[in-house]
């Protein structure tokens, strides 16, 4: 799925204080693009994409996926636009600790209209030996994965992730977006990372630099870099 931003704003109002978190965005995402915005914290990054995913309303302007417009949308139908066309992966993993891999990762295939093969989706993010195990059992980067594949076999249009290896070391955080790369490649999925940190732009096919609530500057790269290579440091 294609995403077109077109003059954005976003403004939080506390009190008689405004907070103005993104200023008049405007930005193009192509459908398969996998797409890293980067900032510091306070640079608006994580709001543009609450507001992308319908997880957030914006203040002005239009936000359309696929020409259609999902600022006009009411509550039941962007519930329903994110529940039949978005996957969602956070820094935190959330899984429930009762539940098995399998088990976790079955909550997102109810989810969906059309979901992927559980089996194939655990074999694919490298945790099909350990589908009885439960979140207690396992490692940061096991747990981070089993969220991924929670995500991914719904099957979803576009994957939107949050610092998604904001609490995970070097090499675990490297597997992980392997992962996601992996996905990209062979499912098409159009990937959106949130992120402070700067290694994991070399492995984007364009890079959104934000700084106070604007888009600083857009790279494109040409010669993208597994991201086994990730240079972390």
């Amino acid at each position: 799925m294609s995403i077109k931003v077109e003059q954005v704003k976003k403004t939080y109002v506390t009190g008689e204080v405004k907070t103005h978190a993104l200023r008049g965005i405007d930005l193009k995402i192509k459908e398969g693009e996998l797409v890293v915005i980067l900032g510091p914290s306070g640079s608006g990054k994580s709001t543009l994409l609450n507001v992308i995913s319908g997880l957030d309303t914006v203040t002005e302007g239009t936000i359309r996926v696929n020409n259609q417009e999902i600022t006009s949308y009411n509550e039941k139908k962007l519930t329903s636009f994110r529940r039949n066309k978005l996957g969602f992966i956070f820094q935190s993993y959330n899984l429930l600790p009762n539940l098995t891999t399998y088990e976790n990762v079955e909550v997102g295939e109810y989810l969906s209209k059309s979901p992927l093969s559980i089996n194939d989706i655990l074999n694919q993010v490298g945790l099909k030996s350990e589908k009885n195990k439960f979140p207690y059992q396992m490692s940061g980067g096991q747990q981070q994965r089993v969220s991924i594949a929670r995500a991914v076999v719904k099957n979803p249009s576009i994957l939107f992730c949050d610092e998604p290896t904001g609490s995970l070391d070097e090499d675990t955080g490297k597997q992980v977006l392997k992962v996601l790369q992996d996905l990209n490649n062979e499912l098409g999925t159009t990937i959106i990372i949130v992120t402070h940190n700067i290694a994991i732009k070399d492995i984007a096919d364009r890079v959104i630099k934000m700084r106070s609530g604007e888009i600083d500057e857009i790279i494109t790269n040409d010669q993208k870099i597994d991201a086994k290579e990730v240079s972390w440091g």
